[in-house]
């Protein structure tokens, strides 16, 4: 326990020497404990009245866990690419460890519960901006890269999804547009033969 109090206060005080321990070591099994700490939290704080703690906590898990599994491969083979020297592990023990800032989401649910909503919308968007930086500083100890080159590949993936998204609207808009002009084409051929 004392080694998990020993990470949080280090990811807080001194992140870049924290992660930079973290992802050189590969060290999952503190960094997993500490996901599952803030995953447990982020499920208490978006608990409400419906299928239950534990049924919240499986789904924050199974999405979160999915996420992180997709959001370290893309990255480490963007920085397989470019030359980093890291290793996948390392990655995922960061990006692990960079989510603590999810965990404080709690206090942020608690002030809008009691009525202070603007105070929940700043403090998420400090949390997404702290994560942020965090994942940044995973990226860069792990592969050895400048923080130019970190920020690039730590927004690649989302850039990724985007483009990804654009590209199934398009093709969904092109599927509507074919298919109108098919039902242009039958009417026509309809009344052609109604004609006759």
């Amino acid at each position: 326990m004392n080694t998990f109090l020993d990470l949080v206060y280090s990811l807080i005080v001194t992140p870049r020497a924290a992660l930079y321990d973290i992802t050189r070591g590969e060290r999952l099994r503190e960094a997993g404990i500490l996901w599952l700490f803030t995953l447990f939290l982020t499920a208490v704080s978006a608990f409400s009245e419906g299928p239950g703690l534990f049924v919240e906590f499986l789904a924050v898990l199974l999405f979160l866990g999915l996420s992180l599994l997709v959001h370290s491969a893309v990255t480490d083979y963007l920085s397989g690419l470019l030359g980093g020297q890291g290793s996948a592990k390392g990655i995922t023990a960061g990006f692990m460890a960079a989510s603590l800032p999810l965990a404080f989401s709690v206090f942020f649910t608690l002030a809008e519960s009691i009525g202070l909503s603007f105070l929940s919308g700043i403090g998420s968007f400090a949390i997404c901006v702290w994560t942020f930086v965090l994942d940044v500083l995973a990226i860069r100890e792990n592969y050895f890269f400048s923080t130019g080159k970190s920020v690039l590949i730590a927004i690649a993936p989302y850039v990724m999804l985007l483009l990804f998204l654009l590209l199934l609207a398009m093709i969904g808009v092109f599927a509507a547009v074919a298919g109108l002009s098919e039902m242009e084409e039958m009417q026509e051929l309809g009344s052609v033969l109604g004609s006759i």
